[in-house]
């Protein structure tokens, strides 16, 4: 009992990789960063736009307008240093998300082994914690009625083999001991 509770107990555990699924986050990095790319050119156009309709109908605040156009190379700096944490964030958020995913493909592949004891294990702040909750609900239900579809077959194996052993049995003895045997072998691959 003291084994399953341990066996049961959380892993500690620390990913050492932020890229696990390259291709995931890749396209989830590309897709922040070119949102972000969009709305920093939307507003700068705009602010061009407004500013020189303002300086426009002010000739008098002419140099200001140029002044900020000298300080056009500046603004590409800070806009691409921006983007550089943009996509360093957008990094980590896409961590927090590739690598439950890529845990739950692991999962799924040890319980289509026949682990059935198998549950998953997030870190705390990832994401897909509700789905954890669910999946490990599922591995536990599953565990359970294959548990009790062993005790089934194991119920009727014995049955089929006190049936064998009586002397009535007869010609029936040989094919009642086939069926015996092949009884034990199912669900025998399931860990439970």
């Amino acid at each position: 009992m003291a084994d399953k509770a341990q066996a049961q107990a959380k892993p500690a555990f620390q990913r050492k990789t932020i890229l696990i699924k390259k291709g995931l986050q890749y396209r989830y990095m590309a897709l922040i960063t070119m949102s972000v790319f969009v709305a920093f050119l939307i507003v700068g156009l705009d602010l061009i736009w407004t500013l020189s309709k303002f300086v426009n109908d002010r000739p008098m605040m002419q140099p200001m307008l140029e002044e900020m156009a000298s300080m056009g190379p500046l603004f590409l700096i800070k806009m691409l240093m921006y983007m550089v944490i943009v996509l360093i964030m957008s990094a980590v958020v896409s961590h927090r998300m590739a690598g439950p995913i890529f845990k739950f493909e692991k999962s799924c592949a040890t319980l289509a082994e026949g682990d059935l004891t198998y549950r998953v294990w997030l870190r705390k702040g990832d994401h897909l914690e509700d789905l954890q909750e669910q999946f490990n609900n599922m591995a536990g239900s599953l565990q359970q009625s294959v548990k009790e579809s062993k005790d089934s077959v194991a119920s009727v194996r014995s049955r089929l083999e006190a049936a064998a052993a009586r002397p009535e049995a007869g010609p029936l003895k040989a094919e009642l001991e086939a069926a015996a045997a092949e009884l034990g072998g199912v669900l025998s691959g399931l860990k439970t």
